[in-house]
């Protein structure tokens, strides 16, 4: 009896054990996943003697007081006077900003500022794992957010199609290196978006592509109004519609010197 008791005790430590580990991963695994507890960015606060007309979670109130929140938060985390923010966008549910290299001219990364939390965050979608050299791919360090938006969306387009190619093919990450020549051009960028976007009904044209390392973004217009973005793979032609940012509502662009 005390043997089997013994027997038993050690079984039951063993299960408690392994139940421990398991919950260790899980919640590992929840601190990547989940929105806002890792890949977000530094960005200032305001305190007292902060200038900026933010509300009291620090959302930013304006164009320019976004702006301002982006250029910190990408000098607070990267420290590369090489790296711009550039155009900077205003939809219902976050901020957009487009940071380039300056010496380049190439989009170096997309990032947002939550609107309901007021923290900067990489852009999730192609700016993480179409990236070949500042995304979640690249190895840089931009962040995992796993596979869900600033919102808890995934990433779909509509429909569900945000993660399928062209060709209605299945959506998957590039693995190529930032001084790959991408075999899609600009050009075939722009009829492959305009052909998605007239089988989707999202709009009626496309802007001059963004690139950016891996991809290129492009704003969606309708009636001459921005009515969206979405993505193509600079190597296979997969579209990625970004259907995170909800309706837009203003855009503030820096002119190139």
């Amino acid at each position: 009896m005390t043997i089997g008791k013994r027997g038993s005790k050690h079984h039951i430590l063993l299960w408690i054990g392994v139940g421990m580990i398991a919950a260790a991963i899980i919640l590992t695994l929840a601190g990547v996943l989940v929105p806002g507890r890792t890949g977000s960015y530094s960005a200032p606060t305001s305190g007292a003697g902060s200038s900026r007309n933010t509300g009291s979670s620090g959302v930013p109130g304006s164009l320019t007081e976004a702006r301002e929140v982006f250029e910190q938060a990408v000098s607070n985390n990267y420290g590369d006077p090489n790296l711009e923010v550039k155009d900077v966008m205003e939809f219902a549910n976050n901020y957009y900003a487009e940071v380039r290299e300056s010496d380049t001219g190439i989009g170096a990364m997309e990032l947002l500022i939550d609107k309901r939390s007021g923290r900067v965050l990489p852009e999730p979608g192609p700016n993480m794992m179409w990236n070949t050299k500042y995304g979640m791919m690249s190895g840089n360090g931009m962040g995992g957010q796993g596979m869900m938006g600033p919102n808890g969306g995934n990433m779909m387009g509509p429909n569900g199609g945000g993660m399928m190619g062209p060709n209605g093919g299945p959506y998957g990450p590039t693995q190529a290196s930032p001084d790959d020549q991408m075999t899609i051009t600009a050009d075939q960028a722009t009829q492959i978006a305009d052909d998605y976007i007239s089988r989707n009904s999202l709009g009626d044209e496309t802007e001059e592509p963004d690139q950016f390392y891996g991809y290129y973004t492009l704003h969606i217009k309708d009636n001459g109004e921005v009515a969206g973005m979405l993505s193509v793979n600079g190597y296979t032609g997969q579209v990625w519609y970004h259907n995170w940012h909800g309706p837009f509502i203003a855009m503030e662009e820096e002119e190139d010197e």
